[in-house]
């Protein structure tokens, strides 16, 4: 059987508007009046972000672990061999499994969970802070009314994300299961065997890792305009192109703080660096490091958003 591990990749753009009261979220409509209050910026970076996510993407790909995918091939292979009662062929396939999983575990010997795919999801929405804001407002007033599921139709479309899906075996407890469906083949309890291996797969654990959009936007902003920060005797025209970039960073800040990414607290913090950079950079002042702090910040900021997305587990059947 042909093994091969491949990044699937989905996009969604999301459009969102407000209309007679009602939150509209779509991907082909409503282009106009979304375009009059788009987040400020997304353009001006949108190449460099698509190149970080493939850069991100591109790491979690370098987990997964060839030996794992081939114990799923295997585990399918054997689910067949089932199928048609062919004991030995069953056997076969399941040997190969434990095989593969005891490679991997006197390899790794502290891994719980072995990487087998990884899913890139990415929401875009086109909106304003603005917008946004009336959006959680309406849904706030619906769940009020016990009106769940209009809310819901809202609250979905909230999101600006890139979600990177991991999905893993969890390698004690499926080696264990596996051992388990073999003495179940010996026995010729096909069916059983079956089963147990369709409870074994639904135990693969799928980890979602979220990267924020605008805060990834606003890293690529600051690069932008750190160039300019340290650019002598600026133009009047890149004064104005250094003011701008900072304040689409603001924007984007408040993006993610509209849709409520990572801890509120620490916004605060990033808008009295950004006003500390302007002040450093107003009137055509120059300098390095202007910029070294706030990068910092969001990238600790994205590094906890993502490791706390990280750390929540669900059981998934592939």
């Amino acid at each position: 059987m042909k093994q091969t591990t491949t990044i699937a990749t989905f996009g969604r753009t999301l459009i969102c508007a407000l209309a007679m009261g009602a939150l509209v979220v779509s991907g082909t409509a409503l282009a106009e009046t979304a375009a009059k209050g788009s987040v400020q910026g997304t353009a001006k970076v949108a190449k460099e972000v698509q190149k970080k996510t493939k850069t991100e993407a591109g790491k979690q790909r370098d987990t997964i672990i060839k030996e794992a995918v081939a114990a799923l091939a295997q585990t399918k292979k054997a689910i067949l061999a089932l199928e048609k009662k062919d004991k030995q062929a069953a056997l076969d396939a399941l040997a190969m499994v434990t095989g593969k999983l005891d490679i991997i575990i006197a390899r790794e010997p502290d891994m719980a969970n072995a990487p087998i795919d990884v899913r890139v999801e990415t929401y875009d929405l086109i909106s304003s802070v603005d917008m946004v804001k009336k959006a959680v407002k309406t849904a706030q007033d619906l769940l009020d009314d016990g009106e769940v599921q209009q809310a819901r139709e809202i609250m979905i479309g909230l999101v600006d994300e890139i979600d990177l899906i991991v999905t893993a075996i969890p390698l004690a407890s499926y080696s264990d299961g596996i051992k388990a469906v073999a003495k179940l083949v010996d026995e010729e309890k096909y069916e059983e065997a079956q089963e147990a291996i369709y409870e074994l797969l639904s135990t693969l654990v799928v980890t979602r890792n979220v990267i924020p959009l605008p805060i990834l936007r606003a890293e690529e902003l600051l690069k932008k305009a750190d160039e300019l920060a340290t650019k002598k005797n600026r133009s009047e025209e890149e004064n104005k192109k250094l003011a701008a970039l900072l304040s689409d960073t603001r924007s984007q800040i408040k993006m993610a703080e509209v849709l409520g990414y990572g801890d509120k607290s620490q916004y605060k913090e990033f808008y009295r660096q950004i006003k500390e950079i302007e002040k450093k950079t107003e009137n055509g002042k120059f300098g390095k490091g202007f910029m070294d702090k706030l990068k910092k910040s969001l990238a600790d900021f994205k590094a906890k958003i993502f490791g706390e997305s990280a750390a929540a587990k669900k059981a998934d059947t592939k």
